[in-house]
């Protein structure tokens, strides 16, 4: 199987799990299981990453690290998974929020750069309702913001400049955080996160340095997950 083909599957099995919640068992194969699997995995090390959960995250790193790719793999792309192994590795021995979020854009770029090698095109995330100001439920921020930062996730994961300009200028529309926290968190403490991710947000969408991009990504969703630990969720 040609690596086209590989991630041909892949691309039907995201856009599926996008649409449903969940990959299309009927188009599953050997390669294409492998590839969900590791869409899967790289989702929930960000999405535990954002959360703050660091015991869920080092886990899920280490699952990634310790996946053994299939024998069905051309040796193209059996060589790139070297790198997301070694990247997944260094994110499971993060002991803080800041090493874990910086773990997970990582991984993000480094399937970005596979994807790109191949000459893989995903497709762009699915857009949701455009952020807006003031936000008075804390969900609504929590959904609004999550959708913000997937945004700029794709951006690196696909890779796609669409979702990376656009998850930064959601992020900037918003003010950082689109509010719903007052009285959750300190204001002084709120305050300074929406200022650091507005600046953030702004970095991101100036430089199409990827490692620059890696940095400020890792360093905005450390921002999430140090307001999520304080409010425990």
């Amino acid at each position: 199987m040609t690596p086209t083909k590989i991630f041909a599957a892949l691309v039907t099995l995201v856009s599926v799990g996008a649409c449903s919640g969940g990959p299309d068992p009927a188009s599953r194969s050997p390669v294409g299981d492998q590839m969900t699997t590791h869409f899967e995995l790289a989702v929930d090390l960000r999405d535990h990453a954002v959360s703050g959960d660091l015991t869920r995250f080092r886990s899920t790193a280490r699952a990634l690290s310790t996946l053994e790719p299939t024998a069905d793999l051309p040796p193209d792309v059996f060589l790139q998974f070297g790198p997301l192994r070694y990247e997944a590795e260094v994110a499971a021995d993060a002991r803080t929020v800041e090493a874990a979020a910086q773990g997970a854009a990582e991984v993000a770029a480094t399937c970005g750069d596979c994807h790109e090698q191949n000459g893989v095109s995903l497709p762009p995330a699915i857009p949701g309702p455009a952020v807006s100001r003031p936000v008075t439920d804390p969900s609504l921020h929590m959904e609004r913001l999550s959708r913000v930062t997937g945004r700029l996730w794709a951006g690196l994961v696909a890779p796609n400049e669409a979702d990376w300009q656009a998850g930064a200028a959601d992020l900037i529309d918003a003010g950082g955080l689109p509010g719903g926290l007052e009285g959750m968190v300190p204001d002084d403490m709120l305050r300074q996160a929406a200022q650091r991710l507005v600046r953030l947000a702004e970095e991101a969408a100036s430089t199409r340095d990827e490692r620059y991009r890696v940095r400020a990504l890792g360093e905005i969703w450390g921002t999430c997950a140090e307001c999520h630990q304080r409010v425990g969720s």
